[in-house]
């Protein structure tokens, strides 16, 4: 068990040092096959982590994966968990005043010509925050194995259901500026994540640079 987890530390130890230090890379691999058989795998692999993580700041490349790492960690996921808070029907999260489910409630807010629409319309609704919540977490994989032709079709199918779901909002007369803000913020990470890949392609595919593997 110790030496699985030790192989992993090495593996993220390794991806941390990006092309520019394969042959470091390299020497770590070979150092860690001596430190399994003197039984200190998992001390090697932490140390060789940490110094990994050290060298981050110190080139374009690893400026580059702490920057891709914090937006799909720090921005990404936790959006994707908010938006499935909302889908779960949490009070302080749900759609409009009284929350989303409280619609097919006989004293809900329905107004007497949206009594009939709001039943079928809560279905819709649902569907549209799952799929941004399943698509952020989905955009912060692909964003990981920086596999931009997956986060292109990702986010374009969560721009459409983001203003979609902007437009159900406004039709039903529901009162939730959340929404709106939530789009804003779906704008604000498209844009980061396009500021990002062109970083990627100057970093990595333009001539001088190592491609990645």
């Amino acid at each position: 068990m110790r030496t699985a987890v030790a192989r992993a530390m090495m593996s993220l130890a390794t991806r941390s040092l990006g092309e520019a230090r394969c042959d470091w890379a390299h020497a770590m691999h070979g150092e860690f096959r001596s430190a399994i058989e003197d039984g200190r795998p998992l001390a090697f692999a932490a140390g060789c982590l940490i110094a990994a993580w050290r060298e981050l700041p110190s080139q374009e490349q690893g400026r580059f994966t702490l920057v891709n790492h914090i937006l799909a960690l720090g921005l990404l996921i936790p959006m994707a968990v908010f938006q499935l808070e909302c889908v779960a029907g949490l009070p302080y999260f749900s759609i409009g005043p009284a929350g989303l489910y409280a619609m097919l409630t006989p004293d809900g807010p329905q107004g007497p010509f949206l009594i009939d629409a709001y039943p079928s319309a809560v279905p819709v609704v649902v569907a549209l925050w799952l799929l941004l919540g399943t698509g952020h977490l989905g955009l912060a994989w692909f964003l990981l194995e920086r596999d931009w032709p997956r986060i292109i079709r990702t986010a374009c199918l969560m721009v459409a259901a983001s203003a979609t779901l902007v437009i159900f909002t406004i039709v039903l007369f529901l009162d939730d500026s959340g929404v709106q803000l939530q789009a804003g913020l779906l704008g604000v990470e498209v844009g980061a994540i396009y500021a990002l890949a062109r970083w990627h392609r100057r970093a990595f595919l333009e001539p001088g640079h190592a491609s990645p593997a």
